[in-house]
């Protein structure tokens, strides 16, 4: 009988020790206006940071940007996307620590480079929605003065 407990007991430990899944609905809109044609077709990936050695940062979702519609006649080039995923960390109390990776090919207005912007976001779980606004891929902390 006492087996049988310590075997129950060791069941639970495990199922209490795998972790929670939590799901990410994030969405925003992209914006180039040195360059407006280029925030078209970028690549947006919802990543988990997993900072333990030996651990890359999972994949939740991945998504590319499209085109948003027209203003006054002249190509009104707009960016929105959404992105969906989950994912879980180990750990009853560990949560999916989310952030986005956007690459991209806008130019920065001073160096003309094409870079990698990454974001966190918040931790807000579906039904709820992260809702990042504009995000200007030209401009970068290192324009503040």
């Amino acid at each position: 009988m006492s087996s049988l407990l310590l075997i129950l007991a060791f069941f639970n430990l495990i199922d209490s020790a795998k972790g929670r899944t939590e799901c990410f609905l994030v969405t925003g809109r992209l914006r180039c206006p040195t360059e407006q044609r280029k925030a078209i077709g970028v690549k947006i990936d919802l990543l988990d940071d997993d900072p333990l050695p030996l651990e890359s940062d999972d994949l939740m979702g991945r998504t590319w940007s499209i085109y948003n519609g027209t203003f006054a006649g002249i190509v009104y080039v707009s960016l929105s996307y959404n992105i969906t995923g989950c994912g879980s960390d180990f750990g009853p109390f560990n949560t999916p620590d989310a952030y986005i990776r956007i690459e991209h090919s806008c130019p920065h207005r001073q160096h003309g480079e094409s870079r990698v912007i990454e974001l966190d976001v918040l931790p807000i779980y579906l039904p709820r929605v992260a809702n990042l606004g504009s995000i200007y891929l030209d401009r970068y902390l290192d324009d503040i003065p």
